[in-house]
């Protein structure tokens, strides 16, 4: 017996033993990447199945795919799930899961735009030159576009200096703290202003669409990891961290930047440009210790969509501004084990976030346990959804869902009222709510055309203060049944509704005294028609409207060339959601990546690779994709 053994043995040992080389394909052996790999919800081991294990089903969908593409190619092994989700769509016939894997195949198959697409072997790094002369470069703002451009310069060996205007996520959750227990608004750090930006109190949503497996996006994804982010926002379908999940990697992210030398300066405030023959020469702040100036050779200016004055010192330094389409209307709240029950149907069941509570009252007990073994092994997230309508020149849609989460207020002056949403990682709160809002040209007629490039802006802030008002003051929040606002009732005798929002409600006719009779007329026809036939049961006595979301987007663009150089101002580089250029966290990070390219001058070292953290070889993530 030992001497059958001691082959085997000696075999295994030596394979042990010898070092791990990658073998590229051969001439006759090429790696593709496939997309949408559709397998059965019943066929699928689901979420409880080890990450290293490949199913037969997804195999067989494999070989199945790679035999239709048209060639004589035939697969010789899947190498890598990339991703893994859930779709529940209510068009689809039943659930199914979506996969996006690599294989090895032997011949040639046929590229396809979204459906194959060939890897090709990484290239060399090229030999390090010279060591360029430093340049100094000022960053305003410190959310993740600011972020990512003071890592990206500082590591390309620059002189960074980054201004942000509110404070270290420690000192900001504090003064967070002191509006949501004692209604004390510090108007340079809050929910909108402070490190990490405004998406560090949100779902902090890692969702994109500018390409998901995109080189930029797949750096920003890996350098979150390296500061502490689970590895499974690599491979999952919807990934998102949570307001305590971005504090923590904030506070990692700062660590490196101070070891790469970054001189961050919070608490100090833009108040101008300091501009010389056109050019942009350096910043004039306001700090701790007064008014300063701060020369350089670039500036990056990564400011947030809120920071109004912000506009105003580009605008008087000769930056060309012009007027950004946005979307308004409100924050919509239903209770979550509603939601999980329109998406999910009988698998409402198996959804667990750890929070014994929300989970109590999420539970759906009229499926039978023989039901839902038969369908699922998984336990599956709290459900979210998308919505969109088209009505007449608007666009009526769902955005920032924030399953488990709050309605929190998004204010940085006292005279304003505006709502956004948050959850944390767990998002194990008993309520959901999203943005439901509708889109605004720029040559919308409720706009006040007198006022230029700047009438967007005024518009959003009118409805701010409008929204104000009706609350009452003190913060609170004006809210309305979305039964009364497509019925064009006043509010009934009684309590106000239950809402997550802390700071108190109150009910009000939002139809009547806040959006123009359009805009109100479109959401109530979203709502009613598409929005409903979709997700029966959205338009219901628990869900609740807040008033007003409108921060969803910077009402003005920052205007630059395809160097992302102001077109008008040499040396400003316009950068981020705040300038027009992006809409979210990740797509707010890569535009961070690809301004400091263009302000070192093309190529620089890649940030995602340098934090030591790569791609799984193996993982699945499991998310669900677009419940409706």
């Amino acid at each position: 017996m030992h001497r059958l053994l001691a082959p085997l043995l000696l075999a295994t040992a030596t394979a042990l033993l010898a070092p791990h080389t990658h073998r590229p394909p051969t001439k006759a052996q090429a790696t593709y990447r496939l997309f949408d790999v559709v397998v059965a919800h019943g066929a699928d081991p689901g979420a409880a199945a080890p990450s290293s294990q490949l199913s037969p089903a997804l195999k067989a969908a494999c070989k199945k795919r790679v035999r239709g593409s048209k060639t004589k190619a035939k697969l010789k092994r899947v190498t890598r799930v990339v991703r893994k989700s859930l779709d529940v769509r209510k068009k689809l016939p039943a659930p199914r899961w979506t996969y996006v894997v690599d294989v090895e195949c032997a011949g040639d198959m046929a590229e396809q735009q979204g459906r194959c697409e060939r890897l090709g072997v990484e290239p060399a790094a090229p030999a390090p030159g010279p060591p360029a002369r430093k340049k100094s470069v000022v960053v305003v703002g410190s959310g993740p576009a600011g972020l990512f451009a003071a890592l990206q310069l500082a590591a390309d060996g620059c002189v960074v200096t980054l201004i942000e205007r509110g404070e270290p996520v420690e000192r900001r959750g504090r003064d967070i703290g002191r509006l949501m227990a004692g209604r004390q608004l510090q108007e340079q750090s809050n929910f909108c202003f402070g490190e990490g930006g405004a998406g560090t109190w949100s779902d902090g949503k890692l969702t994109t669409r500018i390409g998901r497996n995109s080189g930029d996006v797949r750096a920003v994804l890996r350098t979150f990891v390296r500061h502490g982010a689970p590895a499974e926002i690599l491979t999952q379908g919807s990934p998102h961290l949570g307001t305590d999940g971005l504090i923590g990697i904030l506070k990692s992210m700062r660590g490196q930047l101070h070891e790469l030398g970054v001189d961050l300066r919070f608490g100090t405030r833009l108040l101008g440009l300091e501009t010389e023959n056109n050019e942009c020469v350096g910043v004039r702040v306001l700090g701790d210790g007064g008014e300063a100036t701060v020369r350089a050779e670039a500036v990056v200016c990564a400011a947030g969509h809120s920071a109004d004055d912000v506009y105003d010192a580009l605008e008087a330094a000769g930056a060309t501004l012009e007027a950004k389409p946005v979307a308004v209307g409100f924050r919509v709240e239903h209770p979550q084990a509603l939601v999980n029950g329109l998406a999910y149907g009988q698998l409402a069941g198996r959804v667990v976030t750890g929070n014994a509570r929300t989970d109590r009252a999420n539970l759906v007990r009229h499926p039978s346990e023989e039901v839902l073994t038969r369908a699922s092994s998984a336990l599956l997230p709290v459900a979210s959804y998308r919505l969109a309508a088209d009505v007449g020149d608007h666009s009526c849609y769902s955005f920032c869902m924030c399953p488990g989460g709050q309605v929190v207020p998004a204010i940085t002056k006292p005279s304003e009222m505006v709502v956004n949403g948050m959850s944390y990682s767990r998002r194990h709160s008993l309520f959901a709510n999203a943005a439901l809002v509708v889109s605004v040209s720029t040559d919308d007629p409720c706009l006040d055309h007198t006022k230029g490039a700047r009438r967007v802006l005024e518009f959003q802030r009118s409805l701010e203060r409008k929204a104000a008002m009706l609350g009452g003051g003190d913060y609170t929040c004006p809210v309305q049944r979305l039964t009364d606002f497509v019925d064009g009732r006043k509010p009934k005798p009684g309590p106000a509704p239950a809402s997550s929002y802390r700071l108190g409600v109150r009910e009000v006719s939002l139809h009547d005294d806040l959006l123009p009779d359009s805009l109100a007329d479109a959401l109530r026809a979203a709502a009613t028609g598409d929005f409903e036939r979709s997700m029966p049961g959205f338009v219901g006595e628990d869900a609740i409207l807040h008033g007003v979301e409108t921060r969803t987007s910077a009402p003005l663009r920052v205007v630059r060339d395809e160097g992302c150089e102001s077109v008008s101002l040499k040396r400003l580089y316009p950068c981020g959601e705040g300038a027009g250029y992006a809409g979210g966290i990740v797509s707010a990070a890569v535009d961070g990546l690809r301004v400091a390219r263009a302000v070192l001058g093309g190529e620089c070292s890649d940030v995602g690779a340098a934090t030591g953290v790569a791609d799984p070889q193996e993982g699945v993530g499991v998310a669900v994709a677009a419940a409706y």
